[in-house]
């Protein structure tokens, strides 16, 4: 029977510069989408509107979350199902990258209109960031 054969291990430096060693996570867990459809009723009923180059947002700020929180909602009217998980998954990305600008209680929901811009990733992030400028869930 063979043995296993591994090499010491080394003691780590430990950095005087702790904040260097933090890496930004970029993972979209959970905790940042709109999932129930009571959290969809709650932000079309009570919260505020804004429409941007082919898209509407309807957002609030709740004070008493930690992170921002994001639900699509895209018609049948837009296309056939690629095209609209396109649509989608743009979005996701744009919010997965941004969502360290937004206000920790922004909760909002994104829907596309037929003939928005949203051909690529960096017009789709143009108008979203512009978009959300306008709603001022920005950090400033």
């Amino acid at each position: 029977m063979a043995e296993e054969c591994s090499a010491p291990e080394e003691p780590k430096a430990e950095s005087a510069l702790p904040s260097l060693n933090k890496t930004l996570s970029y993972g979209l867990t959970g905790d940042y989408r709109l999932r129930l459809k009571k959290d969809f009723e709650g932000i079309f009923k009570n919260g505020k509107k804004a429409a941007h180059g082919g898209l509407i947002l309807w957002y609030r700020l709740d004070a008493g979350e930690t992170k921002p929180r994001m639900g699509i909602s895209v018609s049948a009217k837009l296309g056939v199902a690629p095209k609209r998980n396109r649509i989608k998954r743009l979005l996701r990305e744009v919010f997965r990258l941004n969502r360290h600008k937004l206000n920790h209680g922004a909760a909002f929901v994104i829907s596309p209109r037929e003939g928005g811009r949203l051909k690529d990733f960096h017009s789709t992030e143009t108008v979203v960031l512009e978009l959300w400028r306008k709603a001022g869930i920005l950090n400033n």
